[in-house]
């Protein structure tokens, strides 16, 4: 098994894919962002502000501005934020989770997209108390495996044990160990608050054809261990799923990911 990739490597490793990280990553529901913001709390007459923390090319951090809501977006890679949309509302700032460089008490919510399994832990808790007001929400938020719809009769089917045999075997050696907290719904990890029950009932969904499906996987950690380990694992894959899908691999097919995480009240 690989060692745990510490947040200065995880940031690392990214940052060699930010540009692909940028244009193949999943944005999250839109329900969940209006639910996270309708719990925030500002000062009277004020926007809400909340750090979006390892914020990667900014796809929640938008998300977050679109709702009128002023984003400080931290990430420790500066391949990423380079790559990252601006907007008005968004500040970015190269800083790791550790050490936000916020100023006290600022802050009416902390979210963290698909991000938290590599940093979480007691001082990125302690940094969180200290950057929130009272009565302040955070939200990890995330997506399980995903999951193939057909293109016909029973097409996605060989498709999708070929996909899991990949992330469950031909992946199992380069997988960092921080990637059972995401498979766990990032149960185990020490939550800094009162958590409430996280929504259950939303999913992630695209509609891609074979390349922008490998596009996305060649964003996985495993892939990029893999590869600087001196092997890629995505042409073997490739040739495999490019005889298994409709139309040699132009037919875009459904591709769906549970919408998982945990949110709550900062204590």
């Amino acid at each position: 098994m690989n060692q745990p990739l510490t947040p200065a490597a995880a940031a690392d490793l990214f940052g060699t894919v930010a540009a692909a990280y940028g244009r193949h990553r999943p944005t999250y529901p839109e329900a969940f962002f209006d639910a996270f913001v309708a719990r925030l709390q500002p000062a009277p007459d004020q926007a809400p502000q909340v750090w979006d923390c390892g914020c990667g090319s900014g796809q929640a951090s938008l998300a977050l501005a679109t709702r009128s809501v002023r984003v400080i977006a931290t990430d420790a890679s500066a391949a990423q934020l380079a790559e990252a949309d601006t907007h008005p509302l968004i500040r970015y700032v190269l800083a790791p989770a550790g050490a936000s460089g916020l100023d006290a008490a600022s802050v009416d919510g902390v979210l963290v997209a698909a991000a938290v399994h590599w940093f979480a832990g007691e001082a990125f808790n302690a940094e969180v108390r200290r950057v929130c007001r009272p009565g302040a929400v955070m939200a990890w938020i995330g997506y399980l495996p995903f999951q193939l719809g057909a293109g016909g009769p029973g097409s996605a089917m060989p498709l999708q044990r070929a996909l899991d045999r990949f992330y469950g075997e031909t992946l199992a050696p380069w997988w960092p160990p921080q990637r059972r907290w995401v498979d766990q719904s990032y149960a185990g990890l020490v939550f800094p608050g009162q958590e409430w029950p996280f929504p259950t009932d939303l999913w992630i969904e695209r509609h891609w054809d074979l390349q922008q499906l490998l596009g996305y996987l060649g964003t996985w950690s495993a892939v990029q261990v893999a590869r600087q380990s001196g092997h890629d694992p995505l042409p073997e894959l490739s040739a495999t799923l490019t005889g298994l899908w409709p139309q040699a691999g132009t037919q875009a097919l459904t591709v769906r990911w549970p919408f998982m995480g945990r949110w709550g009240a900062v204590r």
